[in-house]
């Protein structure tokens, strides 16, 4: 039986998957006008490896059951990186209508939710978890970030990458390297639009890693680190069969590292590469792609309205959901800014909508709290010459950003000991604080406000902490912020003189 058993186009309903007919397959050829010799034979051998060029210019679709590690980057030096949380999901892929399915499975309390995501090539959308009368949830558009996502993960898919290497015009070697130990080759070449360096083992031929850099400027998440770098790292390889008594090797890990530090960790945990999938198993109605194209889901997730921003009162401001963005203190005339915006765009703003919203108002700068933290907001405060301050665990973090951003790396001040910051003929004090799993912190007080804040104190028990260091310093507070409230009060039994 053939491997690649295609979707006829008739039985696909109108405005279903318009991009099928746009998108036939095309099996990349077997020779090029030209190759660069040492670069053609360390790819040869690298896709012989693998089984073949025929073999993998057939695969057209697979299905993946994968365990994805979803990782908490963070820029300390800890023996383990540490994990955020898990997700069992079932990765359906046809790579000639350029369609994506994935129903991912996650903890949530005491029980496994599901939703499934379908992503084309223009559009996507998402069924979320079962209402709580137990009834399925409607179709949905999902954020075109997931477009985006679905671009990067079918151009690195290991087999795809070294096809579209083959093909590539601008295939080239560069100078050997060595990793741990052992010597890799390394090709140059655009996949899909990425420039790449691709790695290969010397000793035995196998493909290692793929490096390139790229943003992700719709995602809430990795926007704020700009052009970043990314690596995908391969390993754990396995065979499988594929048509008739062929096979071919594939690796069942993948490791993904973005601007240096452990992003996530897929495991194959088995894979059909002639995998059924039925005509709807793509679908996405005409109605559902003229809401994706005309609402919020074609703009980026940080590109929130504005209409949940408000001020307080009158010398506190939330410019955003709670923990969704900025928000700002202020001292004297001037706004203080906390935690810092996803991208320079949203604080430019932020900032036009504090202006309205308090006249004859300025901006003072952007104070980041919480460790580990890299936002690329605190470009657009140094691009206006303002200061930023950071906790001695965000330096790194910041430093990696403003340089992504193309700003000076060394531009953030740090805030490594206790000290006065004099603003606006008003004064905040701010010193550090070790939290646990984000030592580096820092609290800031605020005297005249009888307020304190530190981002991280939106959790139970950072909160408690950070109660307990005004009780402590024997500060004059009734309330405290962070990240997800402005304005919380400290418990009658606590609260400091």
């Amino acid at each position: 039986m053939s491997i690649v058993r295609k979707l006829r186009p008739a039985r696909l309903s109108a405005g279903t998957l318009a991009i099928a007919t746009a998108a036939a397959f095309i099996a990349p050829p077997v020779t090029v006008a030209h190759r660069e010799p040492a670069a053609a034979a360390a790819l040869d051998t690298a896709i012989v490896r693998m089984g073949g060029q025929e073999n993998l210019a057939r695969i057209e679709r697979v299905r993946f059951e994968m365990m994805t590690l979803w990782q908490r980057m963070t820029f300390e030096t800890r023996p383990s990186d540490l994990i955020s949380t898990y997700e069992l999901h079932s990765d359906l892929r046809n790579y000639a209508l350029v369609a994506w399915r994935n129903t991912r499975r996650f903890v949530s309390g005491p029980q496994m939710q599901e939703m499934t995501d379908i992503v084309q090539k223009d559009v996507g959308i998402r069924r979320f978890p079962p209402n709580a009368n137990g009834t399925a949830s409607a179709w949905a558009p999902i954020n075109v970030a997931y477009i985006d996502e679905r671009k990067e993960v079918f151009a690195f898919a290991p087999e795809r990458l070294l096809l579209a290497a083959h093909t590539a015009s601008d295939l080239r070697a560069l100078s050997d390297t060595t990793i741990a130990g052992q010597p890799h080759a390394r090709l140059s070449a655009t996949i899909d639009g990425f420039p790449t360096t691709i790695f290969l083992r010397r000793n035995d031929g196998f493909l290692a890693m793929a490096r390139y850099h790229a943003g992700q400027p719709n995602d809430f998440g990795l926007a704020p680190w700009g052009d970043m770098e990314t690596e995908m790292w391969y390993s754990r390889w396995t065979k499988f069969p594929v048509a008739g008594s062929s096979s071919i090797a594939y690796p069942t890990q993948w490791d993904v590292r973005r601007v240096g530090h452990m992003y996530k960790r897929l495991v194959v945990l088995s894979a059909n590469f002639d995998a059924e999938a039925p005509a709807d198993s793509f679908a996405i109605s005409d109605s559902l792609r003229t809401a994706f194209a005309s609402g919020p889901s074609s703009k980026p997730m940080w590109e929130l309205p504005m209409d949940s921003a408000k001020l307080l009162e009158p010398r506190l401001a939330r410019l955003g959901q709670p923990g969704a963005t900025q928000a700002a203190v202020k001292l004297g005339k001037s706004w203080l800014f906390l935690e810092g915006a996803s991208v320079p765009q949203r604080s430019e703003t932020d900032a036009q909508w504090l202006a309205s919203a308090d006249p004859g108002s300025a901006v003072a700068g952007l104070l980041v709290t919480a460790p580990n933290t890299g936002r690329g907001g605190a470009a657009w405060f140094v691009q206006k010459s303002l200061p930023v301050y950071v906790t001695a665990g965000a330096a790194s973090a910041m430093s990696t950003t403003l340089g992504n951003w193309k700003r000076g790396r060394s531009e953030a001040r740090v805030v490594s000991k206790p000290q006065w910051l004099r603003i606006g003929g008003d004064s905040v004090w701010v010193e550090p604080i070790d939290l646990p799993d984000y030592p580096g912190a820092l609290v800031a007080y605020v005297p005249s406000l009888r307020w304190a804040y530190s981002g991280p104190a939106a959790t139970p028990l950072y909160f408690d902490m950070v109660v307990a260091r005004i009780r402590e310093r024997g500060w004059g507070v009734d309330r405290i912020g962070s990240i997800r409230s402005l304005v919380q009060p400290i418990p009658a039994r606590t609260a400091s003189r």
